[in-house]
């Protein structure tokens, strides 16, 4: 069957081109944290590597802002690094996978 024979998708249905992902380094210290330790801000609670994204749940502290850079650990190492974006409900916040390998149950620090 020649592909031109099959229905084309409506609009909505189509794909959105992925935006390109753009490095982004830490400093080994962060300036406002006195012990010289990033803020764990909560854990990876779903990780959904086709999509490229993982639902993080927030511990007692504000979301951060879309945009912003977020780092996940495991066993001490380095596991990703995350960008917010803006999809948020109650304690839960979506963030996409910039690097790495981020699992489920990895601390995420702000």
């Amino acid at each position: 069957m020649a592909a031109c024979a099959l229905p084309k998708l409506p609009q909505w249905a189509k794909r959105k081109p992925v935006p390109k992902a753009v490095p982004i380094r830490f400093p080994k210290t962060d300036p406002s944290d006195p012990k010289g330790k990033r803020r764990q801000i909560g854990k990876v609670l779903l990780v959904n590597s086709e999509g490229g994204f993982v639902l993080i749940e927030i511990h007692g502290v504000a979301p951060p802002e879309p945009g912003l850079a977020l780092k996940c650990v495991r066993d001490g190492a380095d596991s990703g690094i995350l960008t917010v974006s803006g999809e948020r409900q109650g304690a839960h916040i979506i963030a996409d996978i910039v690097t790495g390998t981020p699992r489920k149950g990895d601390q995420v620090f702000q």
